[in-house]
Parts: structure tokens; sequence; C-alpha cells
């Protein structure tokens, strides 16, 4: 059959050349000529070179609705949406011209063309990934969505953590375009005569989002809205809660912090969010507290708590004392790797969290990651903690430099979501933060 094939392009071919009969070329045989100029990589050798290289950038090509449909895109640190329409025109504010990059899509075919077509503008090392997504998804890889919920702006569906109480998980990587930046647990408690609302999330839109999804549970008033820190995914939905009337309590670190920053927060989220910026601005608390603030919702109280300096020196945890429920905030990380800034203190952060234990929590809302309790979330957070201190200690006392401490091992908790994006970046800060500390 192949030689048939074979037999009849050649007659085409000489047919053209004596009855100037044009000869269009088929897509099958474009592919089969494209795939001998463009390097090629399989998912075994894909998943050895991020492992290796994990700052390696992946360009899908796909549309985002068909990421969602199909079922998400592969996890990796460095990836990249531009649909195949706007590859050419989008690229070079993506990688540089010598840059080793991966193009695909879901099944290749169009990928392949698109890799042709980078290599013809001068991307020399562009890799097109032959099996793409569907064969990275059916080999058992890892894979992320970037909507759980095409219905809404929330990340996921709000789940019911208990009788009243509910939950809003946002996505475990940074706040994006497509997540509306909602890569935050968000929550809300349902009392007798009103809600209280756990973080005024990341926007106006999608506060207004969580309001909806409250509405079809409970017709009772949004009354009052904690922020749990000051960051931007914390209070700039505060904006829309105020128009709602809700009295908004935060710590009194997190008011100056607010005072401090509010322009820059709000000019992060809006270079990020763009047009799902609108109607969001920083709004301060109206109630601020150095320790302890409790409501009373009708038949639930809810007491925000302030255990000392943790990630941000602002972070507070809501404790639901008859449910046994905490929403941990910041204060506790599960299924992603914490990440350290300058402002951590992880020393401080150890003590608050031996705090925040005494609680005798049975269920946690932890402030990235699912629902859980005490001890997943304290392998995630004391234990790294612990470890990275440790590890951090043994090479300031052995006089290592900081680039010793990029090498340490932290193999315990490389299953952990954003590893390979922050485990040196977060020895190197632990490194510096503990050659000072008293």
């Amino acid at each position: 059959m192949y030689k048939k094939i074979i037999f009849s392009l050649a007659m085409l071919g000489l047919l053209s050349n004596v009855y100037g009969m044009k000869v269009v070329a088929t897509a099958e045989q474009l592919m089969e000529n494209y795939q001998k100029e463009v390097k090629t990589i399989n998912t075994k050798q894909l998943a050895e070179l991020l492992k290796n290289k994990p700052n390696t950038k992946i360009i899908d090509v796909r549309l985002r609705s068909d990421i969602i449909k199909q079922g998400g895109h592969i996890k990796a640190n460095k990836m990249t949406n531009i649909s195949r329409d706007k590859l050419e025109f989008m690229i070079a504010d993506v990688v540089k011209p010598d840059e080793t990059f991966i193009v695909h899509c879901y099944t290749g075919n169009i990928s392949l063309l698109a890799a042709k077509h980078l290599k013809d503008m001068g991307y020399e090392n562009v890799i097109w990934y032959k099996d793409s997504f569907k064969g990275w998804k059916e080999a058992g890889m890892e894979t992320r969505t970037p909507d759980d919920y095409i219905e809404s702006m929330l990340f996921r569906p709000v789940e019911k953590v208990a009788d009243g109480v509910y939950a809003s998980i946002g996505e475990l990587g940074p706040g994006t375009y497509e997540n509306t930046g909602h890569n935050n647990n968000l929550g809300f408690v349902i009392g007798d005569n009103s809600v209280l609302v756990w973080n005024g999330g990341g926007s106006y839109l999608l506060a207004k989002a969580l309001h909806e999804e409250i509405k079809k549970i409970t017709s009772k008033p949004v009354k009052y809205v904690v922020y749990e820190n000051s960051q931007g995914h914390a209070s700039l939905g505060g904006s829309y809660w105020k128009e709602q009337g809700a009295t908004i309590i935060a710590h009194e670190i997190a008011n100056s912090e607010l005072i401090e920053q509010g322009l820059r927060i709000e000019a992060d989220a809006k270079r990020r969010l763009n047009d799902k910026f609108l109607g969001t601005k920083i709004v301060l608390p109206d109630i601020t507290f150095k320790d302890n603030y409790t409501v009373d919702l009708g038949n639930k109280i809810v007491e925000a708590k302030y255990f000392g300096y943790a990630h941000e020196h602002s972070d507070i945890a809501i404790w639901l004392p008859k449910e046994k429920i905490v929403f941990a905030g910041d204060l506790a990380f599960y299924q992603r790797m914490l990440p350290i800034f300058e402002i951590t203190e992880t020393k401080k952060w150890l003590e608050a969290w031996e705090r925040l234990e005494l609680l005798g929590a049975k269920i946690v809302v932890p402030g990235h990651g699912d629902v859980t309790d005490m001890a997943h979330t304290r392998a995630h957070t004391k234990d790294y903690l612990l470890h990275l201190r440790s590890e951090i200690g043994k090479v300031l006392e052995s006089g290592g430099g900081q680039e010793k401490a990029y090498l340490i091992d932290q193999s315990k908790f490389e299953d952990l979501d954003a590893f390979n994006l922050l485990a040196k970046l977060n020895a190197g800060m632990v490194y510096k933060l503990m050659e000072f500390e008293e």
C-alpha cells in the first residue's frame, strides 16, 4: 500500500511537469515533512527534562476553553497558554530567541504546525512535544486546571465543611487572570441572624461571585467580612462587600500595611487582572483588633484570633469553638509548598503555630489547599519549617555560604505543589534571615 502511494505521488509530480498541473500537498504530507524539521520530545523525555530543569518554559497553544474541557494543562513551573491564532504575535513576550522551550496542544497536530512556524521565525530551540496533553494525561502525569468552575469566577464550587460553614478553595498556584486572583481559600459562616465572610477576595468581581454562591444557600445578609491579612487576595474584594453594607474586620497591623502599601497592591492586581479588575479597590477595615475579636452571628460564635508574626506580620485565623473548626489562613499551608518572604520570620511563625495547635481544631481550612485536619497541615507547614531551619542551621554552624544553603536536601517535601519553584528560593531566604537572627 505504501509503495502504491509513493508511486501515485511520483506520477502526480510527473503529470504536473508535463501538463502544468498544480499538485497540493496533503496535511499528512506536511506533518510528515515537519516532523523531520523540528526537534521532538516524548512524555518520558519531557518528564525527565522538567525534573532536571523545572523552569523550562512550556507553551500550550490550545484555546482556554479547550484546556478546561479537555481536563486542564501540564503542571509545570513555567507553563504559559498562548492560543495558536495569537502565537506568532505573542511569543516574543514569553521566550527569548535562543531559549529552549516546549510547544504542545492536545494531540500534537496543531502544535507541530506551530513549532515549524516558530522555527521558521528563528526560534531554533523550539521543541515539539508530540504526545501533547492527551499523552501526558494518559501517562498519569501531574496536571492542573485553570478553572474547576466554568460557570463562576470562583476557582472551584463552594463546599460544605459543616452545618452553616462553607469553604471556597482557590487554585494552588499564583493568582492569575484565568483564576481571577482566586488562589487562596475563601469561606463563610451562616448564623441564625447573619453571615460572616472569611477573606474579601482578590477582586470586586470575585467577591460578587462568592456572594452569588452564598445567596444560593441563604437569604441572610452578609454582615461581617474578615481579612486574614493585608494581601490583595484577602482585601481587594472589600470594595464589593462595603457596597453590601458589611462591616470589615482585620488585625491592626493589616490596617497599617494597607495604608502604606494599598496603592502598590492595587497596581499589582490591576496589571494581572486587566478587565477583571473592574470596581476593585482597597477598602480599609472598619474594626481592628490586637489579640481577639468575637462576633455573634446568632447561634454561631466566630472568634478572630491573632497568634503573632507568621507568614506575614498581620496573619490571623477565625475559630469556631463549638464546631472545632479553624480557618487558619496563611498560618497553615497544605498540599503546596509555603513561600518565604523577606517579611516572614520563621522562628516566630513556629511560635504562632504552637498557639494555633492549642485550639484543638478537628477541621482546618488552610490558607491554601483542601479542607483537612491539623496533622496534615502540621506535616506541610510546621514540619517543613523545622526541617528548613534545622538544615540551614547546620550550614551556618559549619561556616557554609549561601550557595550551600541552596543544596540542602528538601526531597521529603518534593511532592508539594510548587516545590521546584520555591524550594531553593526558600532555602536562600531562610539562610539570609537566620544569619542575623537573635
